[in-house]
């Protein structure tokens, strides 16, 4: 049977990792150095929510520290936002994704099983307040999205934010469960709202961007990333390392690349370049996913981690 509200989180939480599996605050910015000199110039820390991790401000601190030419960024869930956000401007974090998928409480508490909402749009309006961030929302397209757009296009009309729209992707079995909305729909829905046009300078290697004069009145920036619709693999230039220390050459790679045991044998720096630039040449052409048409559901081809497994 399919829920009456999208579930994009396991009622159950995230299962721990026992503490030897998890990547040591030493082991992240090693590998954080070894992909800087194969000529990575950003670093995001995501999750999961990356704001638990003990000693995350360290890791962000010693990386602007060694890696001064890197720019920092954080996608984060929200909800512990608000207590960090002097601390992320003091180790030099210049771009926080906020993700933010309603303004409904109901929907809010069937994605997230939790009643923190007001705890994300704080922590929001101070990140904007304190000036040192350039400030994204991101939200999964779903029919929950379009029910309630106007809302959301209200409450961030007056603020300084670029609003980021994902098509739904799916990882896992229990994903296949939620209706798929493609990019297009989306975009028919915010033309008859406003002025609404593309801006390709603005264009990233994932993201369509827009300019859009909401209810003629209100500029504001649109990023729309058409994953499922419009496949952008061969433009995408992003790389994961999981928690628990494994290289992913894509998001929905199936295949994982064991750096946390390379590093724990005592190899040494060269041979992990070597172990990274390989991994790097295996990437596949395009991504296997596979969604019915509007209304119907999604799946993976090939099952992986979950999202929060992974990192977004």
């Amino acid at each position: 049977m399919q829920p009456a509200l999208p579930l994009l989180h396991a009622p159950e939480g995230v299962e721990l990792l026992p503490h030897d599996e998890v990547l040591r605050n030493e082991e992240f910015i090693r590998l954080i150095g070894l992909f800087v000199s194969l000529g990575v110039v950003k670093v995001r820390f995501t999750g999961g929510e990356p704001l638990v991790r003990k000693g995350l401000l360290d890791i962000l601190s010693e990386t602007g520290r060694r890696f001064p030419g890197v720019e920092l960024c954080l996608t984060t869930n929200g909800t512990l936002l608000g207590a960090h956000v002097d601390d992320l401007a003091r180790v030099g974090v210049t771009r926080l994704n906020v993700s933010l998928d309603t303004l409904s409480p109901e929907v809010y508490r069937a994605i997230t099983y939790s009643d923190r909402m007001d705890d994300v749009l704080d922590g929001i309006d101070r990140a904007l307040a304190c000036g040192r961030f350039d400030v994204k929302i991101n939200a999964v397209l779903m029919r929950e999205t379009l029910a309630s757009l106007d809302e959301y296009l209200d409450y961030f009309a007056a603020r300084n934010v670029t609003l980021r729209f994902i098509e739904r992707m799916p990882f896992t079995e229990e994903d296949g469960f939620c209706s798929y909305l493609s990019a297009d729909r989306l975009i028919a829905e915010l033309g008859a709202r406003g002025g609404f046009a593309r801006n390709t300078v603005t264009d990233t290697n994932v993201a369509m961007m827009y300019d859009f004069r909401y209810r003629g009145r209100f500029p504001m920036r649109i990023g729309i990333i058409p994953a499922i619709s419009k496949k952008f693999c061969s433009s995408c230039n992003r790389l994961r390392i999981t928690s628990d220390g494994y290289f992913r050459n894509c998001l929905h790679a199936t295949a994982e690349y064991d750096l946390k045991g390379l590093m724990r044998s005592g190899a040494d720096d060269g041979t992990l370049r070597d172990f990274i630039v390989k991994a790097l040449s295996e990437k596949k052409g395009e991504h296997d996913l596979d969604c019915r048409p509007e209304g119907g559901g999604c799946s993976a081809l090939t099952r992986t981690r979950s999202m929060s497994k992974i990192g977004g």
